[in-house]
C-alpha cells in the first residue's frame, strides 16, 4: 500500500533521496522511447549518461545505438530517439543502448536511489500499478538542459501518474508538488502545450508528440535490472 508520494519537478541535485520505488519521466521523449523499444520486442535498453559512454557500450555489447543530441541522432547512431519510428523488425530481440540529453542521465542517477522504472503516458496505468506495491514512491521529472530547467511535458505525465495512484490510495500522504499535480484537470492535455513540443514540431517530429500523448499503449514497465558506472539496464518488469 502506498503511504507517501513525492514529486521531484527536477532531478534531485547530488544524492537522490531513497525510496521504495522511483519512477523517472522524460515524456518527450526518452522514457516514451524506452517503452516503445521494449514494447516492440527489444530485449533490453541500456540507458547511458553520456554520448561517449553510449558509443562504448554499444560497441562492446554489439547493441544497437540510439539517441539524440539537440533532438536528432548524432552521426553513426543506428536509431534516433523517436518512439513513433520504432520498428519491431529492427529492434526485436536486440539490446539497444540509448543516450538522450536528459532522460537517460536521470535514469542512471535514479537507479541508485531504489528500484527504478521508466514511466510515460504510454505505460501510465502499468507504471502506476507497479508503483502501488511500494510504501513510498518518488516520481522524478527529467527536465531540460541537463535536468536544470522545468519541463511542462514531464510534469503533465507525472501529474497523470499521481492521479492514478491517488485513486487507488486516497489516504497516501503527498508532498506539496504532488498536491499541485493532483489539482490539475486532465493533465495530459498539457503535453502538447510544452515549449519542447514546439521545438520537436520545428524539427519535423510532430508524430512523436502525438505518440507520447497517448495513454496506455503498452502494458510493460521498463525496470532497471542492472547498473554500473554511467549506465542502467532496463528490462520489462516481471508480471
Amino acid at each position: 500500500m502506498v503511504r507517501d508520494i513525492r514529486l521531484a519537478l527536477l532531478p534531485p541535485a547530488g544524492t537522490w533521496p531513497r525510496a521504495r520505488a522511483v519512477a523517472v519521466v522524460d515524456a518527450l521523449r526518452a522514457t516514451t522511447t524506452i517503452c516503445a523499444l521494449l514494447g516492440h520486442g527489444a530485449r533490453a535498453v541500456i540507458a547511458a549518461d553520456s554520448e561517449e559512454r553510449a558509443r562504448q557500450l554499444a560497441a562492446e555489447r554489439g547493441a544497437l545505438l540510439a539517441g539524440e543530441v539537440g533532438g536528432l541522432p548524432p552521426p553513426g547512431f543506428d536509431l534516433g530517439n523517436s518512439p513513433a519510428a520504432v520498428d519491431r523488425a529492427a529492434v526485436g530481440g536486440r539490446d539497444v543502448v540509448l543516450f538522450t540529453t536528459n532522460g537517460t542521465k536521470a535514469l542512471c542517477a535514479a537507479s541508485a536511489a531504489g528500484p527504478a522504472i521508466a514511466a510515460a503516458a504510454v505505460n501510465a496505468s502499468a507504471a502506476a500499478s507497479w508503483l502501488s506495491h511500494a510504501e513510498d514512491v518518488l516520481i522524478a521529472c527529467a527536465g531540460e538542459a541537463g535536468g536544470t530547467v522545468f519541463a511542462l511535458e514531464d510534469f503533465a505525465v507525472a501529474a497523470h501518474l499521481i492521479q492514478l495512484l491517488s485513486r487507488g490510495h486516497p489516504a497516501a500522504r503527498l508532498d506539496d508538488a504532488a498536491r499541485l499535480a493532483l489539482a490539475i484537470p486532465e493533465p495530459l492535455r498539457l503535453l502538447r502545450e510544452a515549449r519542447h513540443a514546439r521545438d520537436l514540431e520545428a524539427l519535423g517530429l510532430a508524430a512523436d508528440i502525438a505518440f507520447a500523448g497517448q495513454a496506455d499503449l503498452f502494458e510493460s514497465v521498463p525496470l532497471v535490472t542492472a547498473r554500473g558506472e554511467g549506465w542502467a539496464r532496463l528490462e520489462p518488469a516481471p508480471a
